[in-house]
């Protein structure tokens, strides 16, 4: 997903008001429902300004846009449950406004899942994109501007700024089913988004499944991650632009064979971008430069589509890698740009990768387009575990996201 999306989606649902706690409302001021004392599980959307804690004993029907304002929380109990609809509807059915959950700058979200009792997001019909997905804005720096910040469209919401350990709260054992909601190919949501978070946010053991575009994608910030697993997502698993500067440490990555022939048979392992517009900018605090580091991760692709890449990595990013298992895809590395290609040529920055039915390991280009070596740049290793069990699914993530077992033979018919 790109910004220009997000700009543009900011402004599909109206801004409700509250006294106390929540506004559950539409677009339609004469269906707009005031509940001061508490959530309505079955018809769960509208604006949160205060401190909000959900009951784990319900499960809550999201029926349209659910934004916590600033200055509010919304804390999310272990087991607590989610059905999601499509949002609100035209007459001809089609959707007026998705449903989706926003985290403002400023406020923040407690999502308190436990290996036991995870919390969990799903549509109410089970497929690719029938609802939006969970956003969270924080005050750590983009690259969009010198400041750090970047404004939606129409100027209702700021992220980004100058605070690298901000702290938009915690997301803890959560699973997202369903998500990536698409007006168009340029306009989708992932499933979870991270605009401009800071370090002090915790967001460890989270699941995206079946999702339509993206399962997580940071725009800038610093959050580390932890434990992330993705499997059956329409683009790319695991994403990032504008100066992300985090650390994702244990992912487990994976297409789903049951897309391979899907028109969207998903994408890349990793995509990673500096900025899409100017690889080369030094806006914001953390320089400019995407520089995350990638440990103990494990990618599992199959060859349809035109992006079947486990790592692309181009727009002036940079990074740090190591303990990497790619497996069948057609392209394991795939570099492009000055800027990323001086920063892996300068230092050790790839080691321990394995290659599993790879079938071309690595190629990149620079910003002429000039076809460029980087065969030298990184170090293999046979013994590398990736995300833990090599290939296979690894122990952390067993349970919990419902998964048993998954290996290559699940990701490629």
């Amino acid at each position: 997903m790109k910004k220009t999306f997000f700009k543009a989606i900011l402004g599909l649902s109206m801004i409700a008001t509250t006294t106390v706690a929540v506004v559950s409302c539409s677009n339609n001021d004469d269906e707009e429902i005031n509940n001061t004392s508490s959530v309505d599980p079955s018809n769960f959307k509208g604006d949160i300004t205060t401190n909000v804690t959900l009951d784990p004993s319900k499960t809550y029907t999201i029926t349209g846009k659910v934004a916590v304002k600033a200055g509010a929380s919304l804390t999310i109990p272990a087991g607590t449950k989610f059905q999601v609809t499509a949002g609100e509807l035209n007459t001809d059915g089609t959707v007026k406004a998705v449903s989706y959950l926003i985290v403002e700058k400023g406020a923040k979200i407690y999502i308190n899942g436990t290996a036991a009792n995870p919390v969990v997001f799903e549509g109410t019909t089970h497929k690719q994109g029938h609802w939006g997905g969970i956003v969270v804005l924080g005050n750590a720096p983009s690259n969009r501007s010198a400041a750090g910040t970047s404004t939606s469209e129409l100027g209702e919401l700021t992220y980004g700024g100058t605070d690298k350990a901000d702290n938009s709260g915690s997301i803890t054992y959560v699973v997202i089913k369903d998500s990536g909601y698409k007006y168009n190919p340029e306009k989708e949501f992932n499933g979870l988004s991270l605009f401009g978070v800071g370090s002090a946010t915790k967001v460890s053991y989270v699941y995206v499944t079946n999702g339509a575009d993206d399962g997580v994608e940071m725009f800038g910030g610093n959050v580390n991650v932890d434990h992330i697993i993705v499997t059956g997502v329409g683009d790319d698993s695991f994403d990032w632009t504008e100066s992300w500067s985090g650390t994702v440490d244990y992912l487990y990555a994976a297409r789903k064979k049951e897309f391979q022939t899907a028109a969207e048979p998903g994408n890349r392992g990793i995509e990673a971008d500096t900025q899409d517009t100017n690889a080369n900018t030094t806006n914001g605090a953390n320089g400019g430069v995407s520089n995350p580091t990638v440990k103990n991760a494990t990618f599992l692709g199959n060859t349809a589509g035109a992006e079947s890449q486990a790592l692309k990595v181009r727009a002036g990013s940079n990074g740090i890698f190591d303990n990497i298992v790619m497996a069948n895809y057609a392209t394991g590395l795939d570099f492009e740009t000055d800027r990323t290609l001086a920063w892996f040529q300068g230092g050790a920055r790839m080691t321990n990768l394995r290659f599993v039915n790879i079938g071309t390991k690595s190629k990149a280009k620079n910003t002429a387009g000039v076809a460029v070596d980087i065969s030298g740049i990184y170090t293999e290793s046979a013994a590398a575990l990736g995300a833990g069990a090599g290939t296979a699914l690894p122990e952390w993530a067993k349970g919990w996201t419902g998964l048993t077992s998954f290996d290559v033979s699940d990701a490629m018919n």
